[in-house]
């Protein structure tokens, strides 16, 4: 008889090794080139509007249009990995919208950017929640959260990037410059995923087919464990390649599904309003396009910091605390930058990094919350799915902001608007606690 060996109980178990950490920094590395790719557009907009004598505003509907492709590439392209495997798909992505990048540096007028954006949204939407969903795998059950998290925060440290080089290479080079940087990275990195990055081990263990590699990256991840041909990998999470959209809401799943989904859409919806026309409103606000640039990405800063910061207590205090203390950390900033009658650059500064504290580290933790409610079989489905969900309050929140920034007189006021989104936010990880608490039975009648 075969000996069987446990994936999870060995991941568990162990401390982190090398190869784990690799496969952990490869997927922050996509996410790092995915943040850079999704911000670089809002970053040169000021910069695109004055070279095409554009209206304020004007570029809302092309936001809207990479945001849309983004949602569809997680609905329809990121669940293919429940079948086929996390790597292969996250390998193309980072292909696919590395190469609509690079052909934004071509485009000549607003109905060609809106066009390239939209296909390069379609790659763009498959990597994120696979290469979250690849960590999350490799990823021992007590340092989960905090994995997740450190991955997750590959987006705001690429939106960093990409904000300091458009405030670099816009003055020298030009706007276009940027997408070149944005293109030619993805491309690079394709072929750094193809020769290093694994297939995930859980995932691989799910089939008959999968075993071999299963037994392979069981050795890699411990070199010392004797696995030899005769040894079957298992795998928690039932078997890939059979998961449904229905199968979401299956179970305990019947609950926690749809407040996923409404808590994704608010959350996102506040994520995209604020990175896309931050830069255009502190500029409308007085600031120089360099100045807007560099604050702008010190809002990702306070993401970061906010995304290290819940990672560490996430799995000791638990994710739906730390998230619903995010999202109200987001109001009280909202509130504070939009209310404060007048703004130094430091003070923009300051209050910015605490609102993106709470905004990005919320939304991240609340990523990482998603991967530990869906098993391996239905991960990539599960995380496509909310992210895919959640894209649209993407599309949602730009427009409203496009719309609010052409016609308010003070820019600012718009992010009022964004306290609402938060606290629904908020009162979702509230019900999805409250919904997952353990009930006490009543006492039976003697």
């Amino acid at each position: 008889m075969s000996r069987i060996i446990d994936v999870a109980q060995v991941i568990d178990a162990h401390p982190i090794g090398a190869f784990q950490i690799r496969a952990f920094m490869l997927c922050a590395a996509v996410l790092f080139v995915d943040g850079f790719d999704v911000q670089g557009i809002t970053y040169v907009a000021p910069a695109i509007s004055q070279t095409w004598n554009l209206p304020r505003g004007a570029l809302g509907p092309t936001f809207s249009a990479g945001l849309f492709g983004v949602m569809l590439g997680a609905l329809l392209f990121a669940p293919l990995a429940d079948r086929v495997g996390r790597r292969g798909v996250i390998i193309y992505s980072c292909i696919a919208f590395g190469i609509g990048t690079l052909m934004t540096v071509w485009v000549d007028s607003l109905a060609s950017l809106l066009v390239v954006r939209f296909f390069t949204g379609l790659g763009l939407g498959s990597a994120l929640p696979n290469a979250i969903g690849l960590a999350s795998e490799y990823a021992p059950q007590k340092r989960r959260g905090l994995v997740v998290m450190f991955v997750g925060s590959g987006i705001s440290l690429g939106s960093i990037a990409s904000g300091v080089a458009a405030a670099q290479l816009i003055s020298t080079l030009g706007w276009r410059a940027v997408f070149v940087v944005g293109g030619v990275l993805p491309l690079l990195l394709a072929v750094v995923l193809a020769r290093w990055l694994p297939e995930s081990v859980r995932f691989a263990a799910l089939t008959e087919r999968g075993q071999a590699d299963a037994r392979r990256l069981l050795r890699q991840i411990r070199p010392q464990m004797a696995v030899g041909d005769d040894v079957r990998v298992e795998s928690d999470g039932g078997e890939h390649g059979t998961v449904r959209v229905a199968d979401l809401f299956a179970g305990g799943r019947r609950h926690a599904t749809p407040l996923l989904w409404i808590a994704f859409f608010v959350s996102l919806l506040n994520v995209y309003l604020v990175i896309n026309w931050l830069p255009t409103s502190l500029n409308a606000s007085g600031f120089t396009q360099q100045q807007a640039a560099l604050i702008a990405s010190m809002y990702h800063l306070g993401g970061i910091a906010g995304t290290y910061a819940l990672g560490l207590l996430m799995d000791r205090i638990g994710p739906h605390v730390l998230v619903m203390g995010a999202f109200l950390l987001a109001s009280v900033g909202f509130y504070v930058f939009a209310s404060t009658p007048t703004l130094s650059e430091w003070t923009a500064t300051a209050m910015l990094m605490t609102t993106g504290f709470g905004v990005v580290g919320g939304q991240v933790a609340l990523t990482a919350l998603a991967s530990m409610i869906y098993p391996v079989a239905m991960r990539a489905t599960g995380l496509g799915w909310g992210l895919g969900i959640g894209r649209v309050g993407s599309i949602v929140g730009p427009t409203i902001g496009g719309l609010m920034v052409a016609t308010m007189a003070d820019p600012r006021a718009v992010y009022l608007v964004c306290i609402v989104p938060a606290l629904v936010g908020l009162a979702c990880v509230a019900v999805l606690k409250w919904s997952a608490a353990p009930r006490r039975r009543p006492a039976e009648a003697i």
